[in-house]
């Protein structure tokens, strides 16, 4: 049996109707003056928005979208920076247009289904960005000028006895760099990879690995003067320390200090301060070299390095003990040491609140050593009298203190630390080894002569009416302890 016309708009009459009521209806949503809901940009919420509002609520996003932060990479390096700082602006008009359409293309199927996916927060337009080339270069040449540095070489960090790695060195290209903060721009990347010039290091980790210096070999310590009248010579151990500090003594190296140091003038840094000269302590350039030989001589004696030249001053010093000091007198008189080891040997000094310090780094030395002084004469000093005549009559003051002349040897063993001989009180170690029957490793002795310093007094001989003239500022040497006569030994 036929259906009837009737039938048919019965079945299709209500389907026809409800697809023109929602032709309709999505007809009237195109124009209506609203975003479609839910929608974002940018990350951040345009949905449901009145066209009215549009613009306002565009700044908003643009704003959030250039304050949100960015991480720029040079090297192993990284900034990280506000959108807005490095140049990134918002086309607010191309971004009105790309909100305006969304959800309102003229394509049905499209739109609905880009409509229920923004209800449920699926859809984030991306924002129209591009690059204020002005700002993005004015930025980009600041950044070079912090981040561009030379390679680093590997070195011996001696504060923490160990190797610090070497860095690469950068040099920002500026221009490539442009390129790369724009495709960030317009692909929305939060990570750009600056273009960069690498430089390598010339010395690497690597290069170093047979350098040893966890162990301190040896140590000394002495103390300077660090009042403002001896600014002059503690200026003058810094600058001389600088030149040591960090040298390397290769296994079985000589090392000169005058050859290492090099000429102590005014044009390296030295100043005038008061040096000993013919047992008198007189000003003259570069004042305090002595005490930074001296310093590094007694650390070699216990490291174990070999003395291969050595003088001791024209009379004892106040910061180190008698037999354990070293003058050195540009070109003439040196301090020369070898490493008598299969290893390096790294010097470090330090210079600062009244001491200087010296470490011999190295691997672990397999020695102890022993320190003996055998004082086998002592000659009294003179006294002299000098007459001043920028001082009043009758006024007397000392110029020079004196001290007594004397002859000493000094010796040096060392002994295996499992052949370490037991003593106490002032006995010889000689007499020591015998009796313990302990036989030295090595044994070596130094002949020494220090003259007796003069005692100079100066006698006002000018009118008494002149001011007195002020006490010379004191380089008192304590006298050597009666228990240190004749024998004096020291273990390290």
């Amino acid at each position: 049996m036929r259906r009837t016309n009737g039938s048919r708009w019965q079945i299709f009459g209500p389907i026809a109707a409800a697809l023109v009521v929602v032709a309709g209806a999505y007809l009237w949503s195109l124009q209506a003056p609203r975003t479609v809901a839910g929608l974002r940009a940018g990350g951040q919420p345009i949905g449901d928005v009145p066209w009215a509002q549009l613009d306002g609520a565009l700044d908003k996003v643009a704003n959030q979208f250039l304050d949100t932060r960015i991480v720029l990479t040079v090297g192993t390096d990284e900034r990280v920076v506000r959108r807005r700082d490095v140049g990134f602006i918002v086309d607010r008009a191309a971004a009105r247009e790309v909100v305006l359409k969304a959800g309102k293309s003229g394509n049905p199927f499209a739109d609905v289904a880009l409509r229920s996916r923004a209800r449920r927060g699926k859809v984030d337009l991306d924002l129209p960005v591009d690059v204020d080339r002005l700002k993005a270069l004015e930025f980009l040449t600041e950044l070079k000028d912090d981040v561009d540095r030379a390679p680093l070489d590997a070195r011996l960090d001696l504060e923490h006895h160990v190797i610090a790695k070497e860095t690469p060195g950068y040099l920002l290209r500026v221009y490539d760099s442009m390129v790369a903060l724009e495709y960030a721009a317009r692909s929305g990347s939060a990570r750009v990879p600056l273009a960069a010039g690498l430089s390598w290091p010339k010395v690497k980790e690597q290069d170093l690995k047979d350098v040893d210096i966890s162990t301190v070999l040896g140590y000394w310590e002495t103390h300077y003067s660090s009042t403002g009248v001896d600014s002059d010579r503690t200026y003058n151990l810094k600058v001389g320390a600088d030149h040591l500090n960090g040298h390397i003594l290769k296994p079985h190296e000589v090392f000169s200090f005058n050859e290492v140091v090099g000429d102590r003038t005014e044009k390296e840094g030295y100043r005038v301060a008061p040096v000993i000269q013919g047992g008198e302590l007189i000003d003259g350039l570069a004042g305090g070299m002595c005490q930074i030989a001296s310093t590094l001589h007694a650390a070699s004696f216990f490291a174990g390095l070999e003395i291969v030249s050595s003088t001791p001053h024209s009379r004892p010093s106040a910061y180190i003990p008698m037999g354990l000091d070293s003058t050195v007198v540009y070109p003439s008189v040196d301090l020369k040491l070898r490493n008598p080891y299969d290893f390096p040997v790294v010097m470090h000094y330090q210079v600062n609140q009244g001491a200087v310090k010296v470490e011999l780094l190295g691997k672990e030395r397999p020695y102890k050593v022993v320190f003996e002084r055998e004082i086998k004469g002592e000659t009294p000093f003179g006294n002299d009298t000098r007459g001043d005549a920028e001082a009043p009559s009758g006024q007397r003051y000392t110029i020079q203190e004196g001290y007594p002349g004397y002859t000493l040897i000094r010796r040096r063993y060392i002994f295996e630390k499992s052949e370490m001989p037991r003593w106490s009180g002032p006995e010889p170690i000689a007499d020591i080894l015998q009796k313990q029957h302990v036989k030295p490793a090595k044994k070596e002795q130094w002949s020494l002569h220090y003259p007796a310093t003069t005692q100079y007094v100066a006698v006002g001989t000018g009118p008494s009416s002149l001011k007195p003239k002020p006490q010379p500022p004191s380089h008192h040497i304590p006298p050597i302890p009666a228990t240190d006569k004749p024998l004096f030994k020291l273990l390290k």
